[in-house]
């Protein structure tokens, strides 16, 4: 019997020094201490519209008769981690429309769920206030990937084809804990740890310097957080392929841009992805991670942009 006492009393000795553990690195690094409001705005780069769920942070350039290609990021980043393709599709003359996903960057954190639902309706509430009518092309990074392809199945005769890198196609299962806890451990962990990837050696300073900048200032706004585990909790775990198969009866072509050495969405996905979509070209860039378009640029921009004008031109 002492035995087992004195065997119950260090499991929950350890498992109170873990809980302190965890608390002690939430509250160092949780540093939302900003309202998202009208001065915050003011200060921010790019340009915001009202909608229906709150603001949204945006850029739009290039001429109003050009090709319009709307590019949608992924879980945690903003749109600054379009980059080099950003400027890449900027200097080849398309229109360009990049945005913060709400919850990101500087867009607003509505206190809703983070649904596959939601972000549908701000993309199409976007490019309708916007007066883009013409169809256009969509390209998605990860979590961005079936927000692209929810739109272009609802929506496909806006969508004249979609590009995407590294998507999110299969469901993802939350860890066994509560939301609330796994709000915790988002904090504590995850979002601090994304600064490191700021460090890689691929990137350039410019690019390096933009990404630090634009997450930084998203962590000091309230709601990030919270925003980042309802999207875990609420739209990763959604069944997302019925979209991508939609597409495919609708004929919306896509290209995939994958890494080999992927460790977010592993690169064996592409394989689901090709048997439920329309893929016209998959794009393998070997040894690349999780942003291939960063990492190899010459390669992926260059991919993009053939893609980009076989549609533009039929």
């Amino acid at each position: 019997m002492n035995i087992l006492k004195w065997f119950g009393i260090g499991l929950v000795s350890l498992l109170l020094l873990i809980f302190v553990y965890v608390f002690i690195s939430y509250q160092s690094n949780m540093n939302e201490h900003l309202t998202l409001n009208d001065e915050v705005r003011e200060n921010a780069p790019g340009q915001f519209i009202q909608l229906t769920d709150g603001y949204t942070h945006y850029q739009l350039t290039g001429a109003d008769d050009a090709p319009t290609i709307v590019l949608v990021h992924g879980f945690s980043i903003p749109m600054a981690i379009w980059g080099t393709t950003h400027r890449r599709l900027q200097q080849a003359g398309y229109r360009v429309l990049a945005y913060d996903l709400f919850g990101r960057g500087y867009s607003d954190r509505p206190r809703v769920q983070y649904t596959g639902e939601l972000f549908e309706r701000q993309l199409q509430e976007l490019l309708d206030g916007l007066n883009i009518e013409g169809p256009v092309v969509l390209a998605g990074l990860s979590m961005g990937g079936p927000i692209v392809m929810r739109f272009a199945a609802n929506h496909s005769h806006r969508v004249l084809g979609t590009v995407l890198i590294a998507p999110l196609h299969q469901p993802l299962q939350p860890p066994p804990m509560p939301e609330r806890i796994g709000h915790v451990m988002l904090g504590a962990f995850y979002v601090p740890s994304i600064q490191q990837s700021f460090a890689a050696e691929y990137l350039t300073p410019e690019d390096a310097t933009a990404l630090r900048t634009a997450y930084t200032a998203q962590t000091e706004i309230r709601g990030f957080t919270q925003a980042l585990t309802s999207s875990f909790y609420a739209f990763s775990t959604q069944d997302h392929r019925e979209y991508y198969r939609r597409t495919r009866e609708y004929g919306v072509p896509m290209m995939l841009v994958w890494g080999t050495n992927d460790n977010v969405v592993p690169y064996s996905h592409a394989e689901g992805v090709q048997e439920d979509a329309l893929v016209l070209h998959m794009i393998t860039a070997e040894g690349a991670g999780h942003t291939p378009h960063l990492e190899q640029p010459e390669l992926v921009n260059g991919y993009i942009l053939a893609f980009l004008q076989d549609l533009t031109l039929e």
